[in-house]
């Protein structure tokens, strides 16, 4: 019986796996990793945030300053009415604000 031969992936092709638990070094927070195979056949591996890959998936490209916050500061709740996105600096004033308010 002959075996059958497997299509090669052309260059370009993105594998997205996941969710998967972050680490302690991003909070614990869920992330997507991706498969992207490069013109020389190899394949490069990329992680991206849940939340963000999610908001990006349904609103666009943001930039890298821009941040994706979580209204109710529930970083498990990645429903889309539930993020928005926020440059970088006032997302980390609200925490701060948010942390102190805690203590």
């Amino acid at each position: 019986m002959a075996e059958k031969k497997r299509k090669e992936a052309p260059a370009g092709t993105v594998k997205k796996s996941g969710p998967f638990k972050g680490s302690d070094k991003n909070g614990g927070r869920e992330i997507y990793t991706y498969k992207i195979k490069q013109k020389d056949g190899s394949w490069k591996s990329t992680s991206s945030d849940k939340a963000r890959a999610d908001y990006e998936s349904k609103n666009g490209k943001l930039p890298k300053d821009v941040d994706v916050d979580h209204k109710d500061n529930n970083k498990h709740n990645d429903r889309k009415e539930n993020l928005r996105a926020m440059p970088h600096g006032k997302n980390v004033a609200k925490e701060n604000v948010r942390r102190t308010k805690g203590k």
